[in-house]
């Protein structure tokens, strides 16, 4: 006979289609009820602010799955910052770390602003067009593109692929999701290793040429090279392109904010924080205990999972005054957004994504009068994670 631990609960119901598509009333609730609880699935979640922004960083959490978790789909990033911990992460996130400072980040967002200049030049008032696609997705590909020295080519399958592999994280995610995300992968590690083989032909000075030296000289395996690639190369687009979509699809139903987002330069640091804090891609992050911990008498032993939900952490009102409006004027000082993580393993493309951000905001603020939705947008929502499939849209133009 089975017995079910009565500890147990489903607070966040992960698989109801109306919580993926509206999960803030339950966060409401697990914020004020079940700020640490324990799932039905023995996982620990955590949904307030101040807890994850005080636990979420603490260094004896592991990002590695013990071993007597099924090795999935992702394993096949298990070489790179996203599967190790310090202080090997430490020495393979140094590798990223010298490609995306804010000077060269900068310099690859050229290459965003040029593909956005080029797309807009050749669209037609009202002609509706996928904005995610070609305004989000496209122009950070290319940046990253830019700092790997790979080509700028191949972002609709990457995207695409992507999708595939996030869906696999969720926490209803089944064997097909894992299938999916396996074909996934392995498409992205062909595309990597083929352009590896163009560089070593015709080699040039990007980061991924960078690595094949280290390669070479004994400091990064294969294995390290071609992972790390998958994962810069495969996931440019994906997080700065929701970001970028969820800012057009805001301004196009909130026409006074673009006015004041075109007008008003000065405010454009706070809306790009505010995008991040409302509309994150990624709406949590899970980590293993490998010390005791105890949370508002939770205790919590060695070996237990622990998901922290920084979407609901980054609506927390007893922080966020107005937490699910868009406020430009928060005091200096106010609590930040954890929408790229926090600890060792917050986002290592974050300087980057951040800048496309504001380089393509910035493009479209001198070239766009007003943009107007064109039906609703098609997304790949799950529990876990955000994204457009199509983001229909319109433009006007601004006069010369």
């Amino acid at each position: 006979m089975n017995v079910i631990d009565p500890s147990r609960r489903q607070v966040l119901p992960w698989s109801d289609p109306a919580y993926v598509a509206d999960p803030y009333p339950w966060y409401d609730r697990a914020r004020r009820e079940y700020p640490v609880y324990r799932d039905t699935d023995g996982t620990f979640v955590i949904t307030r602010y101040d807890d994850v922004m005080k636990y979420g960083k603490t260094a004896s959490l592991s990002i590695v799955d013990p071993d007597w978790v099924p090795k999935g789909a992702w394993a096949a990033l298990s070489n790179t910052v996203l599967g190790i911990d310090p202080p090997e992460h430490t020495r393979m996130r140094r590798l990223g770390n010298k490609w995306f400072t804010p000077k060269l980040c900068k310099r690859w967002s050229e290459g965003a602003e040029r593909a956005v200049r080029d797309y807009i030049a050749g669209l037609q008032d009202g002609e509706v067009f996928d904005a995610n696609m070609y305004l989000g997705v496209g122009p950070s590909h290319v940046a990253m593109c830019m700092a790997l020295g790979f080509p700028e080519d191949d972002f609709e399958p990457a995207i695409f692929s992507m999708h595939k592999t996030m869906s696999a994280l969720s926490a209803v995610a089944g064997p097909d999701h894992d299938k999916a995300a396996a074909e996934a992968f392995a498409y992205i590690r062909a595309r990597v290793e083929k352009m590896l083989d163009d560089k070593r032909a015709d080699p040039g000075d990007g980061m991924a040429d960078a690595l094949l030296a280290l390669e070479a000289e004994g400091e990064l395996s294969s294995d390290e090279v071609i992972e790390t690639l998958m994962l810069f190369w495969a996931s440019g687009g994906h997080n700065p392109s929701y970001i970028i979509g969820s800012s057009i699809e805001y301004f196009a139903r909130n026409p006074e904010i673009w006015d004041i987002y075109r007008n008003e330069p000065e405010k454009r640091a706070a809306f790009i924080n505010e995008i991040h804090r409302l509309y994150p891609p990624e709406l949590s992050f899970a980590r293993w205990t490998q010390e005791p911990m105890e949370i508002h008498g939770q205790q919590i032993a060695v070996g237990e999972r622990v998901k922290f939900i920084i979407d609901a952490a980054n609506r927390d009102p007893e922080v966020f005054p107005e937490a699910d409006a868009m406020v430009l004027d928060r005091p200096k000082g106010a609590a930040m957004h954890m929408s790229f993580g926090m600890g060792p393993h917050q986002c290592a493309g974050q300087i980057i994504s951040r800048t496309e951000v504001e380089t393509v905001l910035g493009t479209l603020a001198e070239l766009v009068e007003r943009f107007e939705m064109k039906g609703e947008p098609e997304m790949d929502n799950t529990d876990r994670s955000r994204a457009y499939v199509r983001l229909p849209v319109s433009i006007v133009k601004r006069s010369a």
